[in-house]
Parts: C-alpha cells; sequence; structure tokens
C-alpha cells in the first residue's frame, strides 16, 4: 500500500493514496468498551457506543479526503492518511504555494462535513418522521437519533475546523486568506501565533469544563504552531535563493494534436491562464488562454503560433533567473530537473529577489 508509515495497520487504498490506522486509535473503542462495562452497560449497547465512534472516525475519513482529492486536483499527491484517536492526518507531499489553492484544499475538507450533516437532514426529512423535534434529539427513534447523532457530531466537525486555530483547517484558511495580501512566511507566522493563543484557550476551557481530551488537543495545536513557526526562519533562508522554492509544479500541458477547444476546457478546470504545448515528450512553448480565445476551437495547437520560452534548472539561483527573464521580458520559465518539466516559474514570482545593483554575472538560461 501506498505511503506505509511505522505504527500503522493499512485498511485500504484509494486513488493511490494508503488509508491507516494508528495503533493507539485501537485504544479508543477498548476504553470505551472498558468504560461502558465498568458503568453497567450491557453487550449491546458497549457495541452501539463503539458504533458512534467508529461513524465520526468514517465521517473523520471522508473529511480527509475532501483534502487529499482536491489537492490531487492540483496535482498534489498524498502520501497517506492515517486515523489516530484525536482525529485524521492526511500527509501532503507539499503544500501548494499559491494562496487560492490552499485555500480550497483546506477549505474542501470541512465542507465534505457540511455535505454529511445536510444529507442525513435531508433522510429525515423525507423519510417523514413523526415524532417531535425535541424527541428526536433524546432518541424516540434509533433510525432517526443515528441520523441526528450524524448531522450534529458533522455540523460541530464543520464549525470547530474552521476555528482559527493553525494548523488546523481553519488556521490554514487564515493563512492562505493573509498570503494574498503579505509574503507567505509572515502569514505563516500571525496565523501559529494565533493559533497558540486559540491553544491556550482551548486548555483553559479544557480544565473549566474537566474535558481532558480538548486539553489534549489544545496542547497539541500549541506544539505543532510552535514547530512550524521555528522552522519557518531556516525554511525560508535556506531555501529562498533557489528557483524551487518559487516555481508551481501544477501547471496544464497538452499534445500539440490536441484542439484549442480541449486546451480551454482543461485551463477552466484548472483554473489557469497559460497551457505549456508538447510534442511527445518535448515542450514546444507555451500559449495563453487570451491568444486560444482569438483561435477557432477547432484548430490543433501545434498550428498555432507558440510562445517559446526560456527553461531553467530546478536548482539554478532565482536572482539570476528572476533577472534574465525580466530584462528579456519573459513572463515565465519552464523549470527542469534532469531533463524533464517539473515546473513553472513567473517573473513576478522573481521580481523581489532581483537585486536592484546588477553586479552579478547573469548566466543565461536555455531558451527553447
Amino acid at each position: 500500500m501506498a505511503g506505509s508509515i511505522r505504527g500503522g495497520l493499512p485498511i485500504f487504498s484509494f486513488k493511490g493514496i494508503g488509508v491507516f490506522i494508528h495503533w493507539t486509535f485501537l485504544l479508543l473503542p477498548a476504553y470505551i468498551a472498558f468504560s461502558g462495562w465498568q458503568d453497567g452497560m450491557v453487550l449491546s449497547e458497549i457495541l452501539q457506543e463503539v458504533g458512534l465512534v467508529l461513524i465520526v472516525f468514517v465521517c473523520v475519513l471522508l473529511h480527509e479526503f475532501g483534502h487529499s482529492l482536491t489537492a490531487l486536483r492540483y496535482g498534489v499527491r498524498t502520501k497517506n492518511i492515517v486515523l489516530l484517536p484525536i482525529g485524521g492526518v492526511a500527509s501532503l507531499e507539499r503544500m501548494p504555494e499559491e494562496p487560492h489553492k490552499e485555500f480550497w484544499i483546506t477549505l474542501a475538507g470541512p465542507m465534505v462535513n457540511l455535505v454529511i450533516a445536510l444529507l442525513a437532514f435531508g433522510l429525515i426529512a423525507i423519510t417523514g418522521v413523526t415524532e417531535s423535534f425535541s424527541d428526536i434529539l433524546l432518541g424516540a427513534t434509533e433510525w432517526t437519533s443515528t441520523l441526528m447523532f450524524i448531522f450534529g457530531m458533522n455540523i460541530f466537525l464543520f464549525l470547530f475546523n474552521l476555528i482559527p486555530a493553525y494548523p488546523m483547517d481553519g488556521g490554514r484558511l487564515l493563512r492562505s486568506l493573509l498570503s494574498m495580501r503579505m509574503p507567505r512566511p509572515k502569514a505563516t507566522k500571525i496565523a501559529g501565533r494565533i493559533g497558540q493563543v486559540m491553544a491556550v484557550l482551548f486548555v483553559l476551557a479544557a480544565i473549566y469544563q474537566e474535558a481532558p481530551f480538548l486539553g489534549l488537543i489544545g496542547v497539541f495545536i500549541f506544539m505543532a504552531a510552535g514547530a512550524e513557526i521555528r522552522t519557518l526562519a531556516p525554511k525560508t533562508t535556506a531555501n529562498a535563493g533557489l528557483i524551487r522554492s518559487h516555481m508551481t509544479s501544477t501547471f496544464t500541458s497538452l499534445l500539440g494534436t490536441n484542439t484549442v477547444a480541449k486546451a480551454l476546457e482543461e485551463l477552466a478546470r484548472n483554473d489557469e491562464e497559460l497551457i505549456v504545448v508538447l510534442d511527445t515528450n518535448e515542450v514546444k512553448g507555451i500559449i495563453t488562454r487570451d491568444e486560444l480565445l482569438a483561435t477557432s476551437p477547432e484548430t490543433l495547437l501545434s498550428a498555432l503560433s507558440i510562445t517559446r520560452v526560456p527553461a531553467c534548472r530546478i536548482n539554478d539561483m532565482a536572482e539570476h533567473v528572476g533577472r534574465y527573464m525580466l530584462t528579456h521580458g519573459y513572463p515565465i520559465s519552464l523549470v527542469m530537473e534532469n531533463g524533464s518539466l517539473v515546473g513553472i516559474v513567473t517573473a513576478a514570482s522573481l521580481r523581489e529577489q532581483v537585486a536592484p545593483l546588477s553586479g552579478i554575472s547573469v548566466q543565461r538560461p536555455e531558451v527553447l
């Protein structure tokens, strides 16, 4: 199974994403069963309690698949999904640098819970339940009480995950919105500090409400946010000067034998403005959305005037490449690794890397 992990028991794989249960997760149903036995519950009642917990984690798993499948739409793979006693974790290979992509990937998880909640409520409505709403909440009917549990739990998961406590979903949404207005490292630091404040509030609420589980979540958030902030500076310093830290590996490419209509369809699906045209494995150049719109939909891409652009290596200095692109008016450069196209980089993203004084010898990138 893809993306195996230490201490994880494999369940299944979907779209190349391995799903695992961490061994500590098994302690949760065992604890619930033991607590029920101590409280004098019969076996059927204990199994019902365990079943409700498993329903919660099925919803958590669907939440994580919401993140993972949306990330896959942007060309980002997920190594695995792990279910832990405190929730689920989807290990994406990377989070896209583009704020709008991070926003939609992050929002997809809570939106899955909202959809599940609405479906559960819809099932209650269409089955023609005659009990009052209060009777349903009190469990007057086993079927409807289970649906109401699913409804209420998913509404809770939806709202709880939107709390701006980085690295929870709400904190990542905040980071993506801040990144639209400021550099990503600064946005991460702000979101991380807010996350730590929220984590302290979680712990205080846990003490007041005698809710150790909430306190455990608070401690986890505080430590995770702090770790992200601590690693931010050295990571930024080490990679800021290289093309790899400024490129995006998400781009649309098609063979020249495809039509303009197909290209426009792909650009609309991926929310992008240009397409990379290929000839078998050779890169021919780029065509923008505006150029495509000005052409007949039946025209083949190979028949169009394809813009030749430079290509650089993934570990080239961003300043050198950026200076060449800005000097010669190239809007983008292709990024190559071991002879293969792995991404693109825009002149706008490199502008800050270009020093105002030109005292550096600039190596000319290869032009396709």
